[in-house]
């Protein structure tokens, strides 16, 4: 059987490809991971296992979020590199804004989504729905003579449909199953939780007064989000008082005192804990050639040669990042106002002890740079460069030896500059440039020199592994 490889190389075996010369690769395979974000973009330039003709990003800005993100600007301004670069996003963004074009989309607050069942650490059942509860902010536009908000949905039903591909359309979801609508989707995702997953397990009926709530709930949506009788023949007619009653929950929860069976617990794992993962074990790093150990071991971090990551007398500190409370991904702080009136921008954070030493007080303007970026600055791609400075906030919650940043700040896009849309001038809100991201400094790989340091088995981006020297400007 033939097997398809990703351009990142992820679920793939570099011994069983048509790719294998021996080692080392041109660049590291990572047969056991999943959502590889960091090296679609920078696997793309190398041409590695092939080259693209498209890239279509959705809600998402490499550039900015993952550690030597800045490296890819270059890649997604050559043409011949990527011919086509389709965003569909709520904002131009750090990655989005090299697009050569860009599709509205819809905010949490106006969409669908089923993130599905909870993590592991919920002891009761349960699956979340997400459903619209305002009117879209974009454009209604027809696709197919369908009136919908434009989304990233919609935008893959045309063009399913413009390319008739099989699973859209007329009878796509079964005998008079059409699937012309978003809605047609996400309401039989509903259904199914509503039903359960064996017979007799549905969640019961709406009755009158839900349903009414349900529909004056929604009675401020336009038609082209909110259609009742479209909605009901998206679920099925026998489904829908099922689907109603999840709706009006906002999704399907088990009764907490269902959680235990006496002293126990009602849902135990009962999957294989392997100690040992023998799949694991017989893979061989694509770089080096060595096997890799089934066993959990205790490795410091290193690059995928093997070679280890020390802490040079030139770049003493180990830099860490983490999210403030009030800012979850990019979209929270300083994107809000609100938020970002309680946290203006942030700082180079280190121990009491180290500032000393440093003969730096609170306020002070350093600069942080590393081994892969001695400079400790970035080209946005239009000759402007950015530097990755701040002010110095010293305190006592903080190993000695560390510098921590926050990484929700620096943004050069999402807002924050002046952009021109359709030869339409979009005043930008210099406020949400305040700070400085350290991502530009996070360490490179050393074979292939335009991505991050990556995990070889569970491929994860690094973002606590770099060292880095502190300058005072």
């Amino acid at each position: 059987a033939i097997i398809p490889v990703r351009v990142n190389r992820e679920g793939s075996t570099y011994e069983e490809s048509t790719m294998f010369s021996g080692y080392p690769a041109k660049r590291p395979w990572y047969p056991f991971t999943g959502n590889l974000y960091q090296e679609v973009i920078p696997s793309a330039n190398d041409g590695y296992p092939y080259p693209i003709k498209v890239l279509f990003l959705h809600m998402g800005t490499p550039v900015f979020s993952t550690p030597a993100g800045h490296r890819q600007i270059a890649i997604l301004k050559n043409p011949k590199i990527v011919p086509l670069f389709i965003a569909c996003d709520i904002l131009i963004g750090e990655t989005s804004m090299f697009a050569d074009y860009v599709f509205p989309d819809t905010t949490y607050l106006e969409r669908w989504e089923s993130p599905g069942a909870s993590t592991p650490a919920m002891l009761s059942t349960l699956s979340k729905v997400r459903q619209p509860v305002i009117g879209p902010l974009p454009e209604i536009v027809k696709v197919d003579g369908m009136d919908m908000p434009i989304n990233m949905e919609a935008i893959l039903i045309a063009l399913g449909k413009k390319l008739r591909l099989p699973g859209f359309g007329k009878d796509a979801l079964g005998p008079g199953k059409n699937f012309d609508h978003q809605d047609d989707w996400y309401l039989k995702n509903v259904a199914n939780i509503a039903m359960g997953d064996k017979e007799g397990d549905s969640v019961p009926a709406a009755d009158k007064n839900e349903m009414d709530l349900f529909r004056v709930a929604r009675s401020h949506l336009p038609k082209s989000v909110f259609d009742e009788d479209r909605w009901m023949n998206a679920a099925g007619a026998d489904y829908w008082p099922h689907v109603v009653y999840v709706l009006n929950r906002g999704g399907r929860f088990e009764d907490a005192h269902k959680m235990y069976k006496a002293d126990m617990q009602a849902h135990p794992f009962s999957g294989i804990f392997q100690v040992f993962v023998e799949r694991v074990a017989s893979g061989r790093n694509s770089i080096s050639g060595q096997q890799f150990d089934g066993l959990p071991v205790l490795e410091g971090p290193s690059f995928s040669d093997g070679k280890r990551i020390v802490k040079e007398a030139d770049y003493p500190f180990q830099l860490i990042t983490f999210k403030e409370i009030f800012g979850g991904q990019s979209r929270t702080m300083p994107m809000d106002q609100w938020l970002s009136e309680l946290c203006p921008g942030n700082a180079i954070l280190l121990n009491h002890s180290d500032a000393d030493k440093l003969g730096l007080s609170n306020g002070e303007r350093v600069r942080l740079s590393s081994v892969t970026n001695p400079s400790g600055s970035f080209d946005l791609g239009n000759g402007e460069i950015r530097h990755v400075e701040g002010i110095v906030k010293a305190l006592e919650g903080l190993r000695p030896g560390v510098v921590a940043v926050a990484w929700h700040f620096g943004h050069w896009a999402s807002g924050s500059r002046d952009m021109s849309v359709d030869g339409s001038l979009v005043k930008g809100n210099p406020r949400r440039s305040r700070g400085f991201t350290p991502n530009p400094v996070m360490l490179e790989h050393t074979i292939a020199r335009n991505v991050c340091l990556t995990d070889p088995i569970g491929g994860s981006a690094s973002f606590n592994d770099t060292y880095v020297k502190i300058v005072r400007i």
